[in-house]
């Protein structure tokens, strides 16, 4: 086809064709205004590859879930049998093909990607603002994930954007310039054009080439040749669409309804219209008029001329000729499967309250729900609380679709629709579940005060919910306190200490067990297992709370021992918590994978306040899985960043690393925006790094995590800061900003920085801070018990010892985190160690201790500390050489991830499910490795990688 002034879009779809067919893939947006050539663009496309997948976005079937990618996949969905069992079966209930549990929409995506990656073709996707959310969610994932598949996916939209095609290479259209329009206006007039007349139309319409076209069928000569004046104003845009109305006005009144009933199906069936049109007394011949001006076209199914066109036939028509063309479309929709369209024509046809009418709304909600459809969910729920005349009955359908919408993604419409319910209707249960609803919904839309009273209405929900439901009473305090966890002091309306004091409230009292915590001059803080204060003997008759191991009664909830263990910690401190919070972590631990998932948020917390390092990163590794295992990439992004900060805490900044870059791949298939990838960072692992800049760069973050509300990200900003001016040996820096995070006398949420404090206090000369600080970590890991906590202890303690007393307690700290995964602690006691070896002139001691920290340093790339290493050995005499050289062919993280997977004997169908792509895209990734490696072979891999 020739495409007049498109010589370059022609240009740009023919190099991704190319690329194609030689195993690369590429996503394209074509963006433009209506009738702007999208369409023809995207027919070119078709037109170079037969064998292309194609689809038009209907604005009537923009409610039902996965319609469109259900359409898209018809001819590849006989392969489905190949997927993975997980991915198979998500798909098939997302079709519609199989009855289960809703599946998660990434789960969706990824098996539509592996389809589209085992038959590499294009894929031309129209008019994508008229597709349903799910369906465009999902090609949208797969757009971002494509990569050496041979497949090219492209989009044609109207306007210039759309939210869910973030991250996605788009091509801007616009009208075509003065000697193409007039090209274009020649060809299609194919008589007497005057050029002056001509450029003015194309002038007058802005190049729009399905203006132009149209015009020059539908102006007579006298206009075109200039002997008679042109319309003012030029029909384009709106005014095209009246230009069309104005054709469809003219036809008889039988092809108007023919078209109106054609409009309002979405899925334009010749059949299913034609007994529709027999229902109205219309026969299949009067829609011969509309074919014969090019309106629309009747072939195996109904296709408009333009989606202006559809849209013109609609509007234009009364509201009682579309009431009855929904009510003949729902008479003769009678096959099960087409039941979700049968209750959306009669309730668009209903005119007032229709109760059974909006029952079946209701039930057809479910359905979408039960397949992963949440947006439609909530558009059903929304129609069947307009129909309905019963107050209550409205309130509990506008509850259930702002909750619909909410899992949909769409907290805007969440909020509006839980202004719109009435909370008198609802009863106590119904607005506690409002409440948390809202909670969840204001926070997804970024307003920082949202943030930080979102604790506080979980709180009020708790006390609806209390007299009625008390599990569901406790679920909201919980909710209350996993999400205090990011936002800390910043909360408003509540603290963390309410928090506490509200699950007692609820949930019986907790002993107050022992006496404090050791002081400085106790240098044996850790009890032995007989003198540790046993669980509270005041148990809740419901949880079980405080009961012994073993004893009579139901076994505690791990939810319960949880949020006992955050009571416990935030009224009580240490002295009372420390066994509950050990009983926390150890019911998380042997929880089933979905319960470890939903509380790993508390559970990686209270691994970290007992510096738990061996169930810490267990907890992160089983949440991950089932993550992965159940498609939840939401929730996968939440694991893969605490993993991330995880194992930086650990001082493992490698695998540190390889989370970072997990997540960041995670958010780029999600559609994450830049802004949104700024509260991602990790700052703590930036100051490892301790690159040029880093500490400006975290000075900047800082107020802008402190106005988001994000009280956590403020105290590890801090905290990151404090580790930089350890690592420079700038002990008073330091000392101001670990002094904002902790408050000396009560060991609290931030003990772990307790030893940086204890190090920073004593080399600035404030020995009374230094030995209050200990005290004050003496007490956490009393409570804690870890080999880490200890030897943190022991590192401390050497510090403040005097004279040649220091050295045990150097080498006992070395000693008990040489067992422990906590790499970079065990790297500073070396340092410290060292730093003391020399300042006696124990020369070779100092450089086997030094040296021992330059290795660990080095080996994770830790700059914060590698360099003041350095100088101490050069203090030391000889040359001192940074073992850490760049090379050529080190692996890209997504390379090092396909490796290492790979390595542990992952195939490419398992690996391209765990990372999200397809198996193409792991065989890229994969021969690249060899090539960088130089090995032939996955057991040449397994002999040469190492971690």
């Amino acid at each position: 086809m020739r495409l007049f002034g498109r010589e370059s879009e022609c240009a740009t779809i023919d190099a991704l064709l190319t690329g194609a067919r030689r195993g690369r893939s590429a996503s394209l947006v074509l963006r433009g205004e209506a009738g702007v050539g999208k369409t023809a663009l995207l027919t070119y496309a078709v037109e170079a590859t037969p064998d292309a997948l194609c689809l038009s976005g209907i604005e009537s079937e923009a409610t039902f879930p996965f319609a469109a990618l259900h359409r898209l996949l018809i001819p590849l969905l006989p392969q489905r049998d190949q997927l993975p069992a997980g991915q198979r079966v998500a798909l098939e209930v997302a079709c519609g093909l199989a009855d289960g549990a809703p599946p998660d929409l990434y789960l969706v995506s990824l098996a539509a990607l592996t389809l589209l990656a085992g038959a590499p073709r294009t894929c031309v996707v129209d008019d994508v603002q008229w597709l349903d959310q799910e369906s465009l969610r999902s090609l949208a994932f797969v757009a971002r994930r494509l990569h050496a598949e041979g497949v090219v996916l492209l989009f044609g939209l109207r306007g210039a954007d759309h939210p869910e095609l973030t991250g996605i290479p788009a091509l801007d259209l616009t009208g075509l310039g003065r000697e193409a329009g007039v090209a274009l206006l020649g060809e299609v007039v194919g008589g007497p054009l005057d050029r002056l007349v001509a450029g003015s139309i194309v002038a007058a319409t802005g190049g729009n080439p399905l203006a132009l076209t149209d015009l020059g069928r539908e102006l007579s000569t006298g206009e075109l040749t200039g002997g008679i004046p042109l319309p003012d104003p030029m029909p384009i845009g709106s005014r095209l669409e009246a230009m069309y109305l104005a054709r469809i006005n003219g036809l008889p009144a039988a092809t108007r309804i023919w078209l109106l009933l054609a409009a309002a199906d979405p899925g334009g069936d010749p059949a299913r219209l034609a007994a529709a049109a027999a229902a109205l007394g219309i026969s299949p011949d009067d829609a011969a008029p509309a074919e014969t001006i090019r309106l629309v076209s009747v072939r195996r199914d109904v296709s408009f001329r333009h989606p202006l066109v559809r849209s013109a036939v609609y509007n234009g028509a009364s509201a009682a000729d579309r009431r009855r063309a929904h009510l003949a479309l729902a008479g003769v929709t009678t096959d099960p499967q087409d039941a979700d369209q049968r209750a959306w024509h009669r309730a668009t046809a209903a005119m007032g309250p229709d109760d059974e009418t909006a029952a079946e709304l209701a039930r057809v909600a479910d359905r979408a729900g039960a397949r992963g459809g949440h947006a439609a969910r909530a558009t059903f729920l929304v129609r069947a609380a307009e129909l309905t005349g019963s107050p209550d009955a409205r309130a509990g359908w506008l509850l259930a679709a702002a909750g619909a919408a909410l899992q949909a993604g769409s907290p805007v419409r969440t909020l509006a629709l839980l202004d719109t319910a009435d909370d008198t209707a609802l009863g106590p249960i119904g607005r506690g579940e409002a409440l948390l609803i809202r909670a969840v919904a204001a926070v997804s839309t970024g307003d920082p005060e949202a943030t930080r009273r979102a604790s506080a209405m979980c709180l009020a929900a708790a006390s609806s919910f209390a007299a009625e439901a008390p599990h569901r009473a406790r679920a909201a305090v919980l909710q209350a306190a996993e999400h205090s966890i990011s936002v800390e002091s910043a909360l408003h309306g509540t603290t963390q200490r309410e928090i506490a004091v509200a699950a007692r409230a609820g949930f019986g009292h907790f002993s107050r067990p022992g006496p404090p915590g050791p002081t400085p001059d106790d240098p044996h803080p850790t009890p032995s297992p007989d003198e540790r204060p046993g669980p509270s003997p005041h148990a809740h008759p419901e949880t079980g709370w405080g009961g012994q191991p073993g004893s009579d009664g139901p076994a505690p909830a791990p939810a319960d021992l949880l949020l006992a263990a955050y009571a416990s910690f935030f009224d009580g401190g240490y002295p009372e918590s420390g066994p509950h919070l050990r009983r926390a972590v150890e019911a998380i631990g042997r929880a089933p994978d979905a319960e470890v998932l939903r509380h790993v948020v508390l559970g990686v917390t209270f691994c970290t306040l007992i510096w738990d390092d061996r169930t810490r990163r267990a907890i992160l590794r089983r949440a991950e899985a089932h993550a992965r295992a159940t498609g939840g990439l939401q929730m996968l992004d939440l694991v893969v960043f605490l993993a991330a900060m995880t194992e930086t805490s650990f001082g493992r900044l490698t695998e540190a690393d390889r989370y970072d870059a997990t997540g960041r791949r995670i958010r780029e298939s999600i559609g994450a925006t830049q802004d949104q990838e700024q509260i991602w960072r990790h700052p703590l692992l930036l100051a490892w790094r301790a690159g040029d800049g880093v500490p400006e760069a975290l000075q900047g973050i800082l107020p802008a995590a402190e106005a988001l509300g994000f009280g956590a990200m403020v105290s590890i900003m801090r905290q990151s800061l404090a580790l930089i001016a350890v690592g420079r040996g700038d002990y008073a820096a330091g000392l101001a900003q670990l002094s904002k995070l902790v408050e000396l006398g009560t060991p609290g949420l931030y003990s772990r920085v307790l030893p940086d404090l204890v190090e920073c206090a004593l080399r600035a000369g404030d020995r009374r801070i230094a030995k209050l600080a200990y005290g004050d970590l003496a007490v956490a890991v009393r409570a804690s018990g870890t080999p880490w906590a200890r030897g943190l202890l022991a590192r401390s303690r050497a510090l403040l010892a005097a004279g040649e007393s220091a050295e045990p307690h150097y080498r006992e700290a070395i000693e008990l985190m040489s067992g422990t995964l906590a790499v970079g602690d065990r790297a500073r006691a070396h340092l410290l160690y060292g730093e003391w070896l020399r300042r006696r002139r124990r020369r070779g001691d100092a450089r086997e201790q030094l040296s021992a920290a330059l290795r660990l340093f080095e080996s994770e790339r830790a700059e914060a500390f590698a360099g003041r290493v350095r100088s101490e050995l050069a203090a030391l005499g000889g040359r001192v050489q940074n073992s850490v050289q760049e090379n050529d062919t080190a692996l890209t993280p997504q390379e090092a991830a396909v490796a290492r997977l790979a390595r542990a004997g992952g195939t490419n169908a398992e690996i391209a499910a765990h990372l999200y792509l397809s198996a193409s895209t792991v065989d890229y990734h994969l021969r690249k490795v060899y090539r960088k490696l130089g090995v032939r072979s996955r057991r040449q891999l397994r002999e040469n990688l190492h971690d």
